[in-house]
This record gives structure tokens, C-alpha cells and sequence, in this order.
């Protein structure tokens, strides 16, 4: 079978180009600068979980150059970076803190925040879905749940803009800015975990101190790089996937009215546009030894990067390229397979799950509103901003489906 050659670190890289489904039609893989890309859907879920490959962030940092320093330093303690023993213990540990109960606990203050951001911009028709809406949305449940003081929003959430360039194939060239804002993100979450132990709280950061297994508990370093971790994840790839849904959900107007018609779609529309425009778009993983899968031989050392865009449309299990939130799917994989599953899946569904039915409430009709600059394609993806137009809309709020009686 014919194997496509893909510039996955080419600038102007797409993984939803032709010429990357072409590959696909022709094998299951493709030939990287650094190994292999995986394009159908059944080999990447079962190479994302397969235990002979693991984590390949320090792997790629080390391609990169970046081998010591501040930034070294953080994502060798980071969860998602970490490999046996060291991974289970703390994911243990912080799984007794981050339940989906503290996230079901949540949705009325989502809802409420929803509600607060669009009434900003909703009289007008127009808004920077992303400046307006998004960002702010975001970063304000992610530091209310971990417990940040509303007046250090502000600043956690720029700081969280800048490391969320950490997660891309650029990081050398962005390194001093990433540095700085991981020196005061630090800064603030000790004094934050200094006044916790002191006088605990019902938040996060509060239960990740008090969390405990058969006599173990985070240290002190690794309470800051847990905290530092979740308002990375919980501010930019929220952001980014709500920016992501609304773009293709202006490219699908019958859906959007859709679900503003039926509300209890979302948890189908949730899964639906992270299959389709997926922020992460690509998992990396790496060859812990030589090993061979099905007819290609991987040798250690060789990075594996599964392209979620054409395997989210692998033809084979999707029938057909379309986006349809009535329809039942296959898992989309963006949040990861196995042991390294993403911890924080639940609050990511909560919030789109709570944010989306009243944005197709409110805002009918969205289209763009002028250009859309872009974050690089590999790495985490999105809008950097979203100019958009709609039609207000105020009806009388209908009832919100209670977890678990919507749609699957």
C-alpha cells in the first residue's frame, strides 16, 4: 500500500486537508519528520492506549532543545507527562479531590455566568465570541472551582493565556514568555496554597491539600504543578473547544437552530463538534521499545502522532463527513483513551453542556464578522477571536434538563 509523507511541523500544516484524507484512503498511516501519523480511527484509539507507547511531551521538548530549565522543570512533573508508579499515585490522589460531583455543583453558577457574559454584548447583535464570550467564560469557572479570589481572575487568566503556548510545535520560540507567566502563576498559587492550609475552603485547591491515601499526600511542589496544570487545561482547551463549536455550528445553521428547538441535544451536540473540530489535534505518544502493529514495525524511540481530524472522519465508522447532533456516534477520542484518559473530561462537558443550549437561545442566527486569526494547527487549536453577528433572542428560559436525562 502507498504511505503519504506528511510536514506535520510545517507552519501552514492542516490536519483537515485533502491531501491528509487522501493519505488516509490510501493506508492507516503516514510518514512524519519524526516517525508516523496515524489517520484512521480503530488504530488510533488502540495505539492512544497501547502501554508500549508512552508520553512523548519531554521527547518533544527535547527536539525542540529545551532539555532544563523552569519550563523543563514543570512538564516532567506534570500529570499528563508522567508514566507508571509516579502517574497513578497522582492521579489517584487528585481524583479524590476533582469529582464530578464539585463539577456537578457547578452548573447553576455556569448557567448563571452564561447568562452575565451575553448579556454584555446581546442587546447590540454582535460580540468577539472568543474576547466576549469564551476566554472570560472559562477562565471564571475553572478559578472559582479551584477557588481563586475574583479580584486574581484577571491575572490567572493572562497568565493562562501564555502557557497555553506550551502546547504547540513553537515552544522554543515562545519560551521566555511562557517562563514568565509560569514564575507568576507560581508565585500566586503558593500564597494560594499558603492561606488554604491556614483556613481551608470549599474549593479545590482545598481538597487537593486535604486529599490523602493510605497516609500519602501531594508535597508542596506538587500541589503547585497540579494547580498551575488544571488552570491550563480548564481556562484554554474550553476556550478553544466553545470557540471551535461555534464555528462549525455557523457553518451548520440547521443545527444550531436545532439545538436552541431541542436543548436536550446538547450532550450529542458536545460530542459531535469536538469529533469534527477537535481543539486537540493531535495526541503524541512515543516507542518505549520496538514493537510491531500490524503491518508496520515502530522502533523505540519513534514518535506516533494520531491526527484526530481525519480519524474523527475515518469514513469507515463515521458514514460519511457530516456534522449531525442527532446522530449516535463512536467515542471521539480528543480526551484520550486508557490509562491516560483526561482528568478533567467532566468539567469540560459541564461547561459546554451548560454554555451551549443558551447560546443557541440567544444567539440565533450567528455568522462571521469579519477575519479569523488562528492559533497554529498542531498542538491546541482555535479562534483567537471570533467577530460574530446574530439575531437576540429573550424568550422565557425553559426548564434545564438535570445531568443525565439528556440525549446520548
Amino acid at each position: 500500500m502507498t504511505v503519504a509523507y506528511l510536514d506535520i511541523e510545517d507552519p501552514d500544516f492542516r490536519p483537515d486537508s485533502a491531501d491528509v484524507h487522501k493519505a488516509r484512503e490510501a493506508n492507516w498511516y503516514a510518514r512524519t519528520p519524526r516517525g508516523y501519523a496515524v489517520l484512521r480511527y480503530e488504530p488510533a484509539g488502540e495505539l492512544i492506549a497501547d502501554r508500549r507507547l508512552r508520553q512523548s511531551t519531554l521527547d518533544f521538548f527535547h527536539a525542540q532543545g529545551i532539555t532544563s530549565g523552569p519550563l523543563y522543570d514543570f512538564m516532567r512533573r506534570f500529570l499528563p507527562c508522567l508514566e507508571g508508579e509516579d502517574h497513578a499515585r497522582l492521579r489517584g490522589l487528585v481524583s479524590k479531590a476533582f469529582t464530578r460531583r464539585s463539577v456537578d455543583a457547578l452548573r447553576p453558577f455556569m448557567r448563571e455566568v452564561t447568562h452575565e457574559l451575553v448579556d454584555t454584548f446581546h442587546a447590540s447583535g454582535r460580540c468577539d465570541f472568543i474576547t466576549d464570550f469564551a476566554e472570560p467564560y472559562s477562565a471564571r469557572i475553572i478559578c472559582t472551582l479551584l477557588g481563586v479570589p475574583e479580584e486574581q481572575h484577571d491575572s490567572f487568566r493572562g497568565w493562562g493565556d501564555d502557557l497555553s503556548l506550551m502546547v504547540s510545535n513553537f515552544v522554543a520560540q515562545h519560551r521566555n514568555r511562557i517562563e514568565t507567566a509560569l514564575a507568576g502563576l507560581g508565585r500566586a498559587v503558593d500564597a494560594l496554597l499558603a492561606k488554604r492550609r491556614e483556613a481551608p475552603q470549599d474549593d479545590l485547591i482545598s481538597r487537593l491539600i486535604a486529599a490523602e491515601e493510605a497516609g500519602d499526600r501531594l508535597t508542596s511542589e506538587e500541589l503547585r504543578v497540579m494547580v498551575i496544570g488544571l488552570m491550563l487545561a480548564g481556562q484554554d482547551a474550553t476556550q478553544h473547544q466553545l470557540g471551535l463549536a461555534m464555528t462549525t455550528f455557523m457553518k451548520h445553521p440547521e443545527q444550531w437552530a436545532l439545538l436552541a428547538e431541542q436543548p436536550e441535544l446538547v450532550d450529542r451536540a458536545i460530542e459531535e463538534s469536538m469529533r469534527v473540530s477537535p481543539a486537540s489535534t493531535v495526541i503524541m505518544r512515543i516507542a518505549d521499545e520496538d514493537i510491531v502493529y500490524r503491518d508496520l514495525e515502530i522502533k523505540e524511540g519513534t514518535f506516533v502522532s494520531v491526527l484526530l481530524d481525519p480519524a474523527h472522519n475515518d469514513p469507515a465508522v463515521f458514514n460519511g463527513e457530516g456534522f449531525d447532533i442527532t446522530k449516535h456516534r463512536a467515542t471521539q477520542l480528543t480526551f484520550g483513551v486508557g490509562l491516560h484518559y483526561c482528568l478533567g473530561a467532566a468539567l469540560a462537558r459541564a461547561e459546554m453542556g451548560e454554555a451551549l443550549p443558551i447560546l443557541a437561545n440567544r444567539l440565533r442566527s450567528p455568522e462571521p464578522d469579519g477575519p479569523v486569526p488562528w492559533r497554529p494547527t498542531v498542538g491546541v487549536t482555535g479562534p483567537i477571536t471570533l467577530p460574530i453577528r446574530f439575531v437576540p433572542h429573550s424568550p422565557t428560559p425553559a426548564p434545564t434538563a438535570l445531568p443525565g436525562t439528556r440525549a446520548v
